[in-house]
Order: structure tokens, then C-alpha cells, then sequence
């Protein structure tokens, strides 16, 4: 009786192992050939889960950093990683809960999509790579596909700031409509669904007919160029983060109207600076009016805050400043 009982012991122990050894399997995609799949791009695909997910505040951000990771940028997150082996990288047993007490993020599981695309990156080489498509899938095709990463501090929160978050509309103090346009938090407040561009009110107001009551910037102020909407698209659609890119100021080369100089004036300037009520009657929307303005030293000292500042509310970049600089020295050329 006793040996029948053990006999049963050790089979229920064995299926058990054995169903054990089954569902781990399963759960490290081991029918993923990597090689053969396309490419996954830490830019694009991989960077945006962990910066949403893990590089939170208190979390892995580059302040504490808990456990000594850091899933901020590309180097913090490769301390994680071990390059073609998912099976032995922290980062990967620790969101598919293997090795430690705890599944992370502690919020929530990641997704299985989210998890597989991890697991093919490193097992790729987990390269710093940016491919232009995202393979991330599942929802509507940006209007227009970029390349380059698009970051809130450096290009949408300038754009917000001049151009809604100003004196007697979404200002701190006016708050028109209950809104606040300037700041990440008041931007994400009851404004954006990340993730979601066509439910995001920020977006659905500044893309919509120009004829509509709703639409923003109101006249007589200047709509947002198509440049700007599709960044803002694109910036909601990859996570609405609260990034700063580094490398997004370029001050190598000769810098020109047309490279760099119209882009920075469009982000900062342009939405008070332009069309038939344009602040103070100066006009920043032509080379030519720019021009006028830099030569007679009212656009550096505006943007310098020796004699206002400008734009009301922020200042420049040092970078973006470097650039006037670089550009007037240069001889203020167009093209």
C-alpha cells in the first residue's frame, strides 16, 4: 500500500515538473526565431515600452534608478541586457517574472506583444537602432512618417506654450475653457489619451476645419503648420512621453534660414509673430521679416531676455540661441 502511494507521489510530482517545464517554454517564445523575423529598432520600438513603462518616477528613471538600472536611454537600459540572449538578460526575466519575486512593472504585466518584441530585439543583437516604420503596430498610420524621434520638451511643449498657453487663452491664469497649456502635467492632465491622437482633445482641436468654432489656435491667431500637427500626432501616438532629446539642436555646419532657423522661429515665434494681428505688428513668418528683426538686434534681445522675454513664459534653448548666433555670424544667409 505504502509503495502504490509513493508510486503516485512521484507521478504527480513528475507531471507536475513536467507541466512546469511546459509552460516556462511557452512563456520564453522559444519558437521565435529572431533572425527571421523583421527588424525590431530600439528607437522606435523597444525605447518608447521601457520609458512608459519602467523609467517611471521613484522607478527605474535616471533619479534612483532602483535595484542600479536605469531604463532611461539606450546605455542605462544595455546594463539590463545581454546582447542575443533574452534567456540571460535582467531586463527580460524580470517582465516575464523569471528569477525574481516580483513581475515588473509592478503596475502591470506588460502586454505579450510588447514582451515578444523585447525578447526579438536582444535576441537580435539589441542593437541602437531607429528604423522609420514602427513594427509596434496596432492603430491609425501616422499622416506623416518620420524618422526622427519627436520629444515633448523639445518640440512640442515650445509649440504648445506659444501658441495656446499665452496670455488670455490657456495661460495659468486664464485658463479658458479649463484649460492649462503649459506644462507636461497640465498638458496631460484631461488633454491627451497617449497612445490615441484621434481621442486626444489637444489633437482633434488643432486638426479639425478651420471654419469650426472649436478650432485652435482661434482666429485671428495663426493655425499650426502641418509639420507641427503631424510631430504632435506622432508625439501622442508613440506614448506622449515626457522626453528631452539630446541631439535634436545641431549647431555643426553652417546654419541657414531654410536648415534650421525657420523651424525654431515656427516652434517659438510664429503662432504671436504672424497674419494681419500679429503681436506689436512685428511679423517673424518670412525670411525677410526675420531678417529685418535680427539685423536691427530686436530678435536676440528678445530671445536673449535683455529687453523682454521672448517667447512670454520660456526661454530658448542655449542650443536654439547658438544656432541665431551661428546664423547672423554666418552672414544670415537663407539657403
Amino acid at each position: 500500500m505504502k509503495e502504490r502511494k509513493a508510486i503516485w507521489i512521484y507521478l504527480i510530482l513528475l507531471f507536475s515538473a513536467s507541466a512546469l517545464f511546459i509552460f516556462q517554454t511557452q512563456c520564453r517564445h522559444d519558437d521565435l526565431n529572431a533572425a527571421t523575423l523583421a527588424k525590431v529598432c530600439f528607437q522606435t520600438d523597444i525605447g518608447p515600452i521601457f520609458l512608459r513603462s519602467c523609467a517611471t518616477t521613484g522607478c527605474h528613471d535616471s533619479q534612483r534608478g532602483r535595484g542600479g538600472y536605469s531604463f532611461t536611454d539606450y546605455n542605462s537600459v544595455m546594463k539590463a541586457i545581454t546582447p542575443f540572449n533574452a534567456q540571460k538578460s535582467i531586463a527580460y526575466k524580470a517582465i516575464t517574472g523569471k528569477g525574481f519575486v516580483q513581475l515588473m512593472p509592478p503596475s502591470g504585466a506588460l502586454s505579450e506583444n510588447e514582451r515578444i518584441l523585447i525578447r526579438v530585439w536582444i535576441d537580435q543583437g539589441a542593437e541602437n537602432t531607429t528604423c522609420t516604420t514602427s513594427t509596434t503596430g496596432g492603430g491609425t498610420t501616422p499622416p506623416v512618417a518620420v524618422a526622427q524621434k519627436v520629444c515633448f520638451q523639445n518640440d512640442i511643449l515650445p509649440v504648445l506654450v506659444s501658441s495656446c498657453g499665452i496670455t488670455g487663452c490657456h495661460d495659468q491664469t486664464t485658463r479658458k475653457e479649463g484649460y492649462t497649456i503649459t506644462s507636461y502635467s497640465t498638458v496631460m492632465s484631461n488633454l491627451v489619451v497617449a497612445g490615441s491622437p484621434t481621442t486626444s482633445r489637444l489633437y482633434t482641436a488643432i486638426s479639425g476645419s478651420s471654419s469650426s468654432e472649436n478650432f485652435m489656435p482661434p482666429k485671428p491667431y495663426a493655425a499650426l503648420t502641418t509639420a507641427i500637427k503631424d510631430s504632435i500626432f506622432n508625439w501622442i501616438k508613440n506614448g506622449a512621453l515626457n522626453d528631452v532629446c539630446t541631439s535634436s539642436c545641431d549647431t555643426t555646419g553652417v546654419v541657414t534660414y531654410q536648415k534650421q532657423i525657420s523651424a525654431l522661429i515656427s516652434r517659438n515665434c510664429i503662432s504671436c509673430h504672424s497674419g494681419t494681428n500679429a503681436s506689436k505688428g512685428i511679423l517673424l513668418d518670412t525670411y525677410a521679416g526675420v531678417k529685418t528683426y535680427l539685423d536691427n538686434g530686436k530678435l536676440l534681445a528678445a530671445v536673449k531676455g535683455t529687453s523682454i522675454q521672448m517667447p512670454p513664459g520660456y526661454s530658448i534653448t542655449t542650443c536654439e540661441l547658438r544656432q541665431i548666433i551661428l546664423w547672423k555670424a554666418n552672414g544670415a544667409t537663407q539657403n
